[in-house]
């Protein structure tokens, strides 16, 4: 039901963890288009199939994916029709909006994104892939694996804004647990021999890769945390519910309409250290992902190539937001439903927890 720009289209097994029910795996092969998540349809990007004894851990099927990074859910009483208000206050929000974006400075954000191949409607606040993407992109030198964290409170309903945080409600919870210990389960089926580790600086990120790590005890010294991996900074809406913000707040064109621009006007504040974290809006974190992929070219050259790897195997365990730029700048970029741009954020991300190879060399 989505079409990925700009790419073939190929084949695809996508191993997918039931976020809604313990222990609960799904694999789906998809073909072409997808009715779950898979990476676009770069001839790059595939996912290798589980082993036979995996099997018996097969069942259930994908949950279904909530705004904002979240999962959907059974709503708690009154939530749909707050949900529903804020919706219909789409026009507000878009009015407030084109008042907004002409204080921030458009031309130079357009100018940043366009140098990595990515076009910016400043009108719209969407992104597209431009016409000379190829040209521009980063071509990677290794293979890489992404892997979503695992389940936590700060992603269930009702939902929050969870970007640059690691409060305690952000930490894993006791389905997150389980689910890094499955994401685990699949890496062991697949036989891979990671060169390289690199974990989000953010807990539920590091934790569920840690899940995997802690079972290899050869993987610790290839194991690094990058701080510039972490999740997209939300500012003042970091940690927010989402029913709680004002039906008129711009902050709802960032899932509703896959707003790229939209960003808070002041920092979110670490409640024990009190450290200031500024927002950025998903223009800024696809540039900012560009420099991770940049560096991880450099880490790549002096990497130790495991035996029957063809050239590096990089994974790395992060985001929904992180996850959905890292997809964009390897090209595996999610179009939205009618409509010519991309995705980002609720069924464009990838599930809690899953494995996916963005790039792979054959």
């Amino acid at each position: 039901h989505t079409k990925s720009c700009p790419a073939s289209s190929s084949s695809y097994v996508v191993l997918l963890l039931n976020t809604m029910t313990r222990h609960a795996l799904l694999v789906a092969s998809l073909v072409g288009t997808a009715s779950a998540w898979t990476p676009g349809s770069s001839s790059r990007s595939t996912m290798r199939r589980l082993s036979p004894r995996m099997a018996p851990k097969m069942a259930g099927a994908a949950a279904a994916i909530g705004g904002v990074g979240g999962i959907g859910v059974k709503s708690e009483e009154g939530l749909d029709e707050r949900y529903a208000a804020i919706n219909s206050g789409q026009a507000a929000q878009q009015a407030n909006y084109d008042a907004w974006v002409k204080t921030i400075d458009g031309p130079g954000m357009t100018a940043a994104a366009a140098a990595i191949g990515i076009d910016v409607n400043l009108e719209e606040g969407s992104v597209s892939y431009a016409a000379d993407f190829e040209s521009k992109r980063t071509p990677l030198d290794f293979d890489l694996l992404y892997c979503r964290h695992g389940k936590t409170t700060g992603n269930t309903e009702p939902r929050v804004y969870q970007g640059f945080v690691d409060e305690p409600s952000n930490a894993l919870n006791e389905i997150g647990l389980q689910q890094a210990e499955d994401a685990a389960d699949l890496l062991d089926g697949m036989g891979l021999s990671p060169d390289l580790i690199v974990l989000s600086p953010l807990s539920r990120a590091a934790e569920t890769g840690r899940a995997y790590v802690r079972r290899h005890p050869e993987l610790e010294a290839k194991t690094e945390v990058w701080d510039d991996t972490a999740e997209q900074q939300f500012g003042v809406w970091d940690n927010m519910m989402v029913k709680d913000l004002e039906d008129d707040n711009i902050c709802h064109l960032f899932y509703l309409t896959q707003n790229a621009v939209v960003k808070a006007d002041g920092p979110y504040v670490d409640p024990s250290s009190k450290q200031e974290i500024p927002s950025e809006n998903f223009v800024e974190l696809l540039v900012r992902m560009n420099k991770v992929l940049i560096k991880l070219n450099e880490k790549a050259k002096d990497l130790e190539v495991s035996a029957g790897n063809k050239r590096p195997l990089i994974c790395m365990y992060g985001h929904s937001m992180a996850g959905a730029a890292i997809s964009v700048l390897t090209g595996n970029g999610k179009q939205v439903d009618g409509r010519s741009c991309l995705g980002f954020d609720g069924k464009y991300i990838m599930p809690n927890a899953t494995p996916v190879f963005l790039e792979r060399k054959e």
